[in-house]
């Protein structure tokens, strides 16, 4: 007689018996779910993350071509802002692959008007404060102190305010009246076309930031009374190239001064 044998019931599937039989365990996590069964909330965040990277991205590289731009209407009308963006920590500063090799070296001299015990007024020597700075670096290579940046920075900042673009456009409208004669001389006439606002801010900036550095230095140096400071950008042009053998060649040393300057306190 044959005995009929039951078989033992199984909740699942037969394949995902043969899945525990083999000791492999399936990841129920919901990183590992598919994406339309995560709920609305988790699907709308990631949807919200991977739309805002590109907006940003896109506004970011927006804004820096924008400032690398020439002089255009919009960086005339939002030259402001674009500045306020890129500036400190977007700002693009190449020198590895410079075309153009080193021409010509700046340094920044600093006097002050000093009130004396009588109450009369002496004006100091002018005093290099480049040099003593560069010193100092040129002992720290590995943890340079950031005050080199200030010194050296100084002059680049003083004269490159100016749109270079507005700039050619006003060294082309400097002509003389008289046809023949060449560009005009003495006077110098307004601006043609008239400084913009992003330069006038520029210009503004440069000069508050010369008044804190000649500020600073001059505490150092002449202590606490000193009423007035001034700034004295030098320019040492190196000789030509093709000027390398001769010996007695020397560079051109050109210099100019801001006007005097109240001291402001500097916070550290």
């Amino acid at each position: 007689m044959i005995i009929p044998v039951r078989r033992a019931r199984t909740s699942g599937p037969p394949h995902s018996l043969a899945r525990k039989a083999s000791g492999t365990v399936e990841d129920s996590s919901p990183e590992s779910a598919p994406l339309a069964q995560w709920n609305r909330t988790r699907r709308r965040a990631l949807l919200a993350v991977g739309a805002a990277v590109p907006l940003a991205l896109s506004f970011h590289f927006g804004m820096t071509a924008l400032y690398e731009m020439p002089f255009n209407p919009v960086k005339e009308k939002y030259g402001e802002e674009i500045t306020s963006y890129i500036f400190p920590y977007f700002v693009q500063d190449w020198h590895l692959f410079a075309p153009d090799p080193i021409a010509k070296d700046r340094g920044v001299l600093v006097r002050a008007k000093k009130r004396q015990p009588d109450g009369s007024t002496a004006t100091t020597q002018w005093t290099d404060v480049t040099s003593p700075v560069l010193q100092q670096l040129y002992g720290e290579r590995f943890w340079p102190s950031r005050e080199i940046r200030v010194a050296t920075g100084l002059p680049q900042l003083l004269e490159s305010w100016r749109d270079p673009e507005l700039e050619k456009l006003r060294n082309k409208n400097q002509v003389s009246d008289r046809p023949g004669k060449g560009v005009k001389t003495g006077k110098k006439e307004k601006e043609d076309p008239p400084l913009s606002e992003g330069e006038k801010d520029s210009r503004d900036e440069a000069i508050r930031f010369a008044q804190s550095f000649a500020s600073t230095q001059a505490s150092k140096l002449w202590g606490p009374d000193v009423e007035y400071v001034q700034v004295r950008i030098v320019t040492n042009e190196f000789p030509r190239f093709s000027q390398r053998y001769a010996r007695d060649a020397k560079g051109k040393v050109s210099y100019y001064d801001l006007a005097w300057m109240k001291p402001v306190k500097v916070e550290r």
